[in-house]
């Protein structure tokens, strides 16, 4: 089989599409994963197949991250020509045989690929999105309802795609030759066509959704073997397992501040920590004898090595953090961060999440708390590291 994987965003988008790709592979198939260009060393690196998407957008949210409210408003201006070059690079994948396509709900023209191709095509999705439902409201809202809106909250995904969609039928009618009307990803979703990657231990599926929706697993990548620096072997070595600081692509507009606060917070928590600076959430120059400043490290190995992880709310890094049994500290920043950092408090795996303003006091206190979950998180981990995200997913591709 011929599956294509197209997918646009950050690393946090693109690793699970890899690690579907990869298991695909692995069971005898041929998958191309499209995904922005600066990823082709990852697809590389495990033996996919890989086509090259425009990546100007996330050369643009790097050039205004932290340039304030004016530069951002003129970087918006820019966005729908970008997303026409965008689509343009997916429509050209049009010229590869497929048999089915899985699509990243970012990746806006996957839809009208797989009908140009004829093939059916899959939404893959690392959060609920587009299926109302009335146990919890939509975990992109920005702000908390009464449970009896839950279900009215989920048509902010479709508001979201709206002004798009314009852009979307021009490019349908002028590069594929498609008609100008198409389904929406929430009507093909609807449909059946979706593939839902999370853990049905973090999320369980709805009593008021369709079979079709029960959540395959995580998507995530076999382990490799992976040499720390010297200077991170020495420091696990050197003590106590620390606590883990890092908050991923996320950017807090005062990374000074956001940087003292931490230092102050895990030493008040008499704590050794590791800090990943990421996107540049945190600072670089912030190393000592009980810290190590790093800019990276896979989480799948740097993760059962440490006692609390302080993180974001990402997706990503939450399912890794699950896999690896460690308790989590969530301070979340926007999307469904806080979302994902209720259901953690909920499950007994975390303190409540850091939100409003942040001191060192409440994330000491909130280490700490931390802490004493660590047997509810061990217990967790076995139930999600139990699951096989990926071979359910490609069973449901394959079939």
């Amino acid at each position: 089989m011929r599956p294509l994987l197209i997918t646009v965003g950050s690393r946090g988008d693109v690793q699970p599409f890899l690690a579907l790709a990869a298991g695909l592979r692995a069971a005898g198939h041929r998958p191309l994963l499209a995904a922005p260009r600066r990823f082709a060393p990852l697809a590389a690196a495990r033996g996919v197949e890989f086509a090259g998407l425009d990546d100007e957008m996330l050369a643009l949210r790097d050039a205004v991250r932290g340039q304030g409210v004016r530069a951002a408003i003129t970087a918006a201006r820019s966005v729908k020509p970008l997303l026409r070059r965008l689509l343009d690079d997916e429509a050209a994948l049009a010229a590869h045989p497929a048999d089915a396509v899985v699509h990243h709900p970012k990746a806006l023209g996957g839809p009208s690929v797989a009908e140009k191709l004829g093939v059916p095509a899959l939404a893959g999705l690392l959060l609920p999105l587009y299926l109302p439902t009335a146990a919890f409201p939509s975990p992109i809202l920005p702000f908390r309802l009464p449970r009896g809106l839950n279900r009215a909250s989920w048509g902010v995904s479709s508001a979201v795609e709206a002004p798009y969609r314009g852009t979307v039928r021009r490019w349908r009618a002028e590069t594929l030759g498609l008609p100008g009307r198409f389904r929406t990803v929430s009507a093909l979703v609807e449909a059946g066509g979706v593939l839902h990657a999370w853990s049905q231990h973090l999320l369980p599926v709805p009593a008021d959704w369709p079979a079709f929706a029960r959540p395959t697993g995580f998507w995530t990548l076999p382990e490799e073997e992976w040499t720390p620096p010297a200077p991170l072997a020495r420091f696990l070595d050197g003590g106590e397992p620390p606590v883990y600081v890092g908050f991923g692509s996320s950017f807090s507009g005062d990374p000074e501040a956001l940087t003292r606060t931490v230092l102050e917070g895990v030493r008040l928590a008499g704590r050794r920590a590791v800090l990943a600076t990421g996107w540049g959430a945190l600072r670089r120059d912030a190393a000592g004898d009980d810290v190590l400043v790093i800019e990276e490290a896979p989480h799948e190995w740097l993760f059962p090595r440490v006692a609390v992880a302080v993180h974001h709310g990402g997706i990503g890094t939450v399912a890794a953090a699950l896999r690896a049994g460690v308790p989590q500290v969530i301070r979340p920043f926007l999307g469904d961060q806080p979302f994902w950092a209720g259901r953690l408090h909920r499950l007994g795996v975390a303190p409540a999440p850091l939100t409003g303003r942040l001191s060192p006091a409440r994330l000491a206190a909130a280490i700490e708390a931390a802490s004493a979950l660590a047997p509810a998180a061990r217990a967790l981990g076995e139930r999600v590291t139990a699951e096989d995200g990926v071979a359910a997913a490609v069973a449901r591709i394959t079939a």
